[in-house]
């Protein structure tokens, strides 16, 4: 079976195109994936099913929604809608069309709720995985990674975290909470990995070194970096599904993180280190999305912060225990595992 994978150039979308790629090519399949959207009729002799993967804004995916309606009716080939969001479609963008004619595969329950809460129909859950096989190339990339953090960074205690610059990833917060830290110890610094905007947002800042490679690495040296760090550091305040936080389990790092769903559909608190935000805001900032943002406290991820340097240093063995146990989401999270439903639902 020839499947069209079309999807953006957004580096978190394409690396989930990639793996779904691999999958169907496992089982014996031909994908293509294209980040760019053209007419249905340009790809109906090209292909026998169509997964399409972009986030549920009918302000931005409009065109993508147009496509998957006149492909459904039109062609009649199978095709599916593999999405993700971080809240609510915002309901003034929302059309009659929209509501009637699309079917939405999602990537959490967190996300099936808002979908489903403004009338948008879901048939599915199917979470993201990861290709174990890059993983475990990852993974011996890990002390190369490492000892070039070392030379970076010398002896400190190395928190690693991955975002672009943008409201709902809460880099402001983060930088509040190194700032706080600050006062108190000197053993630790957080390597941002992220865009040039954040860099000129936060400015310099003592234990934060801002990176600014997003986007321009392959997939196996981020996993390495992440696997290379001693924890991994997710400030969102909002996420549809949390695929840095897999990828850095995966890798063997534990997480810190506010306890907000999604992220507590993929996160075990019993290993990762957790913390409660303190209210929920939400924004629609022009982008079809009202996004639902879990305020977090700067002082409880500086707490946090502290309380796993502290364990690190004083509780090795208990380190170690942790890191091996949050390695095991591979197991649930495998990418041929979750995709090849996926898959069934375009062979039948």
């Amino acid at each position: 079976m020839r499947v069209l994978i079309i999807t953006s150039k957004a580096t978190s979308l394409f690396n989930v195109a990639k793996d779904i790629a691999y999958v169907l090519m496992k089982k014996k399949h031909t994908p293509r994936i294209m980040v760019y959207l053209t007419s249905y009729l340009d790809v109906a002799d090209l292909c026998d099913a169509i997964i399409m993967i972009y986030p549920a804004s009918p302000l931005y995916c409009t065109p993508q929604f147009l496509f998957y309606r006149d492909w459904k009716h039109n062609i009649k080939k199978p095709i599916l809608f593999y999405t993700t969001i971080e809240g609510k479609p915002v309901s003034r963008h929302l059309h009659k069309w929209m509501v009637r004619d699309l079917e939405f595969i999602t990537v959490s329950r967190y996300v099936y709720d808002k979908l489903t809460s403004v009338g948008l129909k879901v048939i599915d859950i199917v979470p993201h995985g990861l290709v174990k096989e890059q993983v475990d190339r990852a993974r011996g990339l890990v002390p190369t990674a490492r000892k070039n953090l070392k030379k970076l960074h010398g002896d400190k205690v190395i928190f690693g975290a991955i975002a672009f610059y943008h409201l709902r990833k809460g880099l402001e917060y983060l930088a509040k909470a190194v700032e706080i830290l600050n006062k108190k110890r000197d053993d630790f610094v957080v390597h941002l990995v992220t865009d040039q905007r954040t860099k000129s947002v936060l400015g310099s800042i003592p234990n934060l070194y801002i990176d600014t490679v997003f986007g321009t690495r392959e997939r196996e040296e981020i996993l390495a970096f992440l696997g290379a760090c001693d924890y991994v550091i997710i400030p969102s305040f909002a996420e549809g599904f949390g695929l840095p936080l897999l990828e850095a389990n995966a890798m063997g790092t534990p997480c810190i993180h506010a306890s907000y769903p999604p992220l507590t559909e993929i996160s075990d608190s019993k290993y990762n280190l957790t913390f409660e935000y303190v209210n929920v805001k939400n924004a629609d900032i022009g982008e079809g999305i009202e996004y639902e943002l879990h305020i977090y406290d700067p002082n409880d991820m500086a707490k946090t912060m502290d309380y796993a340097i502290d364990l690190l240093t004083n509780d090795i063995n208990e380190y170690i225990r942790r890191c091996e146990r949050v390695k095991k989401v591979i197991n649930e999270f495998n990418a041929e595992k979750c995709y090849s439903k996926l898959i069934k639902y375009l062979t039948g």
